[in-house]
This record gives structure tokens, C-alpha cells and sequence, in this order.
């Protein structure tokens, strides 16, 4: 049906509730890009199989990543009225214990992960359960198959529907409150409402900078142009994370809708998402979720019957890390090389085809319909004073279990590492947050709390939420090389600074690699850490020397032993 006003909704809502929650069995399979890579795609076809073999009525409904990359492919049974079972790990040649464990009711024992204690499975709560920090939907009790703390620890507020709802079916995500936030702002909200919520928040932009996203906004929309923009990046250069392909997989309408709030907010008609190349699979399912909203009346023109109108496009791009860097992501939005423009102006003053244009991070675009249905001052009592709300964290290398989590601001890195990693802080030698640029901390700051003003004075930065663990094995100064490569292969080439600095300071790592490294060679690097941090052209060049410099102050003996004898 077309919604022509808020309260249509409602019809939709009741539709997509029976379909989370059918009169018979609903059973997901995770069917993100890591799910699909341990054969995710071949066990819903064995389930579809099998179902009539055994004559069994369900609906197989393929479903975004949980954030348990780890115990891929991952296949939950929800029946009405009963407990909802999730399996791990589950090959074809299981799927007929788990069609025959639906008709008998008995749980796989060794399959199964977790249990849900309450009656009413977690697909029919509303997001204010998570929202209240009570965690009460689903995730709270566990039963005595397997203690696991996965969704414990966390509190999924902006991936709440990540692994329950279908990224394919607009219906469920309304059904889990989806919208409704671009309903009240229509309905009963001024753009200056809006921005005043996501002020009161005190939301910092999850990109990794962490400036104020209602300043921004607020720049934006008091900024003179015949039109403005919306952009949202969804780029991430990072390496080893892969964090905004498994949300937009698994969740693509929350960043649509947060992308409307955004424009109904500064004034903006037109938005564009801007997607790593390489990603496949997100790329289809945001394409199909945007075409399913501008069908029923959630894009395009009078929205909800309002005099707002506004549309979203895809745009796909190399995926190259500098453009994370917001006016090189302009250019290369408009056709040109992605490398970065002179600031002033900023983008909220001359930005897209030389107009206002806020750009902000997908996360941080999937935060603003929570903000907006239950208020910036809600918001802002979740994390800590200065970073506000949930991050989602991508965990990586030498870890037990490799995943993504949202865990409140203020957690520390320590807490995630182990409950959710399930790796031995003793066994840790370092680990970095903030992607290369961040540079490598010692385990013995570990207890360093995800917060944008800690992990500074730490020397770090938050970055867009990737956490890579290092054990005993690792070679730091390898490491160190394995960094600097990529940011030469990454560098747009643009300013001599970065451009020749970053060739540099690879070379005097492969002579300490090769055995010739001298105490000479370290004080150069600490003189061109100077020099490309002042004249470089955008962040990639000042942070360039970050990972070798944090090896020189973390590990110095590593470096010494590399030095030559004589």
C-alpha cells in the first residue's frame, strides 16, 4: 500500500509483525557477505529441501549478520508463542536435524548458541526495550545450553534489527518501529526541531573525526545555496573491518530514513550514498530497499502527504581509504579524483556541485531515528559525557572469535577483547584502534576506555570503530611496514608531504627490517613526523609516521634489535 500519511503506517506495521512472526515457523539464515562466504546461500536451499521432505510448513527468510561472523552460518527458529532458538555453525548435512528439531520442539544440543528465556520472541519487542538499556528483548536471560555473553554485553540500539529482520522486506523494519521517527518529524516537528534533538544528544560523528553532528548540521542549514545535500559515506578505506558492509546487508532502511531526517533537517532534497565498489552484496540490498521506499511513499515527493520531498541515489566508488576524507569523497562523488579540497570553505558551505552538503558516516546517519523518536536527552544519558550513545566495534586478528558488537561508549577495550573476542588478555601484546592512522598501543592499555577524548590522550584515535588485536607472534616492526604500504598504495599523490614522506619512511623500515637500521634513522622519522603533520594536505599524510612512531615509543627494543652491530 501507499502511505500518504503518518498514520498508514500503523496497516503496514500490522503486516510485517505477521511476517517476523508467522502463525507458523519462521526460520532465518544469516545471509550477509560472511555468512555467504561459510555457505549460508547453500543451506537455505537445503532448508527449502528438506521442509517439504519432511512436510514441514515455514517461511526461510534470509537475514542480515547478528555481528556472530565467527559462528556463520547461523539458522534461528521463531515460533509463535515459543522460545527462539539460535544454531551455529550449521552445515548442509544438519539441516535435516533442524527442520526434524522443529516439529518435535527438541533443541540440536550442539548446535545451538543461545535460547531465549522469554515467551515472546524478541523479533515482536519495540526498539525502546533496547533502548531503555534494559536489554529485556530476548537478550537478557539466557538458558544453560551455552552461556554466552555475545548479546549480554552489548546494547544494540542502531543494530538492533541486524540478523532479525530481512534487509528485502520494508514491512519488518516498520514493524520494528522503523519510520515512525520520520513520522513524528513531520507530523509534529520543525527542521530546527530536529537539529535541536540531535544537539541535545551530543552525537559525534562516528567517521572517527567525532565532530558535533548538530553543529554541523546547523551549519548547513543556515549556509546560502540554491540547493543542498546529503551524503553519506559509506567508503570505508579501513582495513580488515568490513563493519558498514555487514550493517548495510543486514539493515539498509535505518540509514534511509536517517538520511531523510537529515535532509528534512538542513533543507536538503537530494541525498546519495557513497559505496565501496567491492561491495556486492550491499549495494543490492540498499538499492532494492530504496526503490521498495520510494514505492510505498517513504522517498520521493510529498512524503507522507507533506510538502517534504526527498530522494536517495547509490553511488559506487573505489572504496579508497582516502576518501574517507569528506571532500575527497565530493570529488570523487562528482567525477573527479578522489584526493582532498582546500578548507575553508567546508563542505557545509561550498560542498557537491559547489553547494551545502553535510556528510556524515553511516553510523552515524543510523543513530539520528532513535534521537528523534526518543528525544537527544535520552540520547545523551547512554555512554559518557562527552561521547554519547553506542559504538559499533569490528574485532579482528588474534582473537578467538572474530565479530562485530555495539557496545555503550565508555566500554573498555579490555572488556571487549575478552568477552566478546574471547581471548586471553594475558596473550595480547598490543592492539589498535582508529584504522592506520591511529597507530599501536601496548597491552598495558588495554584498559583504555572507547571514548574519543581517552583514546587522545592516549595518542589514538576511535576512528570508524575497527579494533585490531595483536598477540606475542606479532612482529611490530612488520607490522609497522604493513601499514606504511598501504597508505603508500592509499596516498592520492596529491601533496609532496605525504607523497614522498610516505616512501620514506617505508624505506627506513626496510632497513631496519633488513638489519641496517640506525638511532639516525629514528630521529629522521621524528623530524618528517614534524614536517608531514604540518604540511600535509588531509589527515592521511599528517598520521602517516603513527604506526611507526608507536612502535618506536611502545617497542623500542624490537627496533634495536634491528639496528646494525657496528
Amino acid at each position: 500500500m501507499k502511505i500518504q500519511k503518518p498514520e498508514d503506517l500503523t496497516k503496514v506495521k500490522t503486516h510485517g509483525s505477521q511476517l517476523l512472526v508467522p502463525a507458523t515457523v519462521r526460520i532465518t539464515v544469516g545471509a550477509a557477505t560472511c555468512g555467504c562466504a561459510k555457505g549460508a546461500l547453500k543451506v537455505i536451499e537445503a532448508l527449502k529441501h528438506e521442509l517439504k521432505k519432511q512436510k514441514v510448513k515455514a517461511d526461510v527468510v534470509m537475514v542480515g549478520c547478528n555481528g556472530m561472523c565467527f559462528a556463520e552460518p547461523i539458522v534461528e527458529v521463531i515460533k509463535a508463542g515459543k522460545p527462539r532458538i539460535t544454531y551455529g555453525h550449521v552445515s548442509v548435512d544438519r539441516v535435516a536435524d533442524v527442520v526434524k528439531s522443529v516439529k518435535t520442539g527438541k533443541v540440536i544440543e550442539d548446535l545451538a548458541l543461545l535460547r531465549y528465556d522469554e515467551d515472546k520472541p524478541a523479533v515482536c519487542q519495540e526498539p525502546l526495550l533496547y533502548a531503555r538499556g534494559k536489554v529485556t528483548a530476548g537478550y537478557a536471560k539466557i538458558k544453560e545450553y551455552k552461556k554466552l555473553d555475545f548479546f549480554n554485553k552489548q546494547l544494540k540500539l542502531v543494530s538492533r534489527n541486524a540478523g532479525t529482520i530481512s534487509p528485502e522486506r520494508i514491512e519488518e523494519y516498520i514493524a520494528r518501529g522503523g519510520y515512525a521517527a520520520l513520522a513524528k518529524a513531520l507530523s509534529n516537528m520543525t527542521p530546527q526541531d530536529v537539529i535541536d534533538e540531535v544537539k541535545a544528544s551530543k552525537l559525534r560523528g562516528r567517521g572517527g573525526a567525532g565532530f558535533p553532528t548538530g553543529i554541523k548540521w546547523e551549519a548547513c542549514r543556515t549556509a546560502s545555496g540554491e540547493r543542498k545535500y546529503v551524503v553519506c559515506n559509506g567508503s570505508e578505506g579501513d582495513p580488515e573491518i568490513a563493519m558498514h558492509r555487514s550493517f548495510l546487508e543486514s539493515d539498509p532502511h535505518v540509514v534511509i530514513e536517517g538520511m531523510v531526517l537529515a535532509g528534512f533537517a538542513v533543507g536538503a532534497q537530494e541525498g546519495f550514498i557513497y559505496l565501496n565498489d567491492r561491495y556486492t552484496l550491499a549495494y543490492e540490498r540498499v538499492t532494492a530497499a530504496i526503490k521498495q521506499a520510494e514505492q510505498i511513499g517513504l522517498l520521493g515527493e510529498r512524503i507522507m502527504g507533506s510538502p517534504f520531498s526527498f530522494t536517495v541515489k547509490v553511488k559506487r566508488g573505489g572504496g579508497a581509504y582516502i576518501c574517507g576524507e569528506e571532500t575527497a569523497l565530493l570529488n570523487a562523488l562528482e567525477g573527479s579524483f578522489g584526493e582532498p579540497r582546500p578548507r575553508p570553505p567546508f563542505p557545509v558551505q561550498k560542498g557537491l556541485f559547489g553547494m551545502p552538503t553535510v556528510v556524515n558516516n553511516l553510523e552515524t546517519l543510523a543513530n539520528i531515528p532513535l534521537i528523534v523518536l526518543h528525544g537527544g536527552k535520552w540520547f545523551a544519558k547512554i555512554g559518557t559525557s562527552s561521547s554519547t550513545g553506542t559504538k559499533i566495534v569490528s574485532l579482528s586478528g588474534s582473537v578467538a572469535q572474530r565479530c562485530w558488537v555495539e557496545i555503550p561508549m565508555g566500554t573498555s577495550v579490555e572488556t571487549i577483547v575478552t568477552t566478546f573476542g574471547k581471548t586471553n588478555p594475558k596473550k595480547v601484546k598490543a592492539f589498535q584502534t582508529g584504522g592506520p592512522s591511529g597507530g599501536i598501543l601496548p597491552a598495558k592499555a588495554l584498559k583504555v576506555k572507547l571514548d574519543y577524548d581517552a583514546l587522545a590522550k592516549q595518542g589514538t584515535l576511535l576512528g570508524s570503530g575497527g579494533l585490531l588485536v595483536m598477540d606475542e607472534s606479532t612482529d611490530m616492526v612488520d607490522m609497522a611496514r604493513f601499514f606504511l604500504d598501504f597508505f603508500a598504495e592509499e596516498s592520492c599523490g596529491k601533496c609532496v608531504p605525504c607523497r614522498e614522506g610516505v616512501k620514506r619512511l617505508q624505506e627506513i623500515v626496510a632497513t631496519f627490517l633488513d638489519g641496517r637500521g640506525t638511532k639516525e634513522h629514528l630521529e629522521v622519522v621524528k623530524r618528517m613526523n614534524e614536517g608531514m603533520r604540518d604540511a600535509s594536505f588531509c589527515a592521511l599524510g599528517k598520521t602517516a609516521a603513527a604506526p611507526l612512531l608507536s612502535v618506536m615509543q611502545h617497542f623500542p627494543r624490537e627496533l634495536e634489535k634491528r639496528m646494525a652491530q657496528n
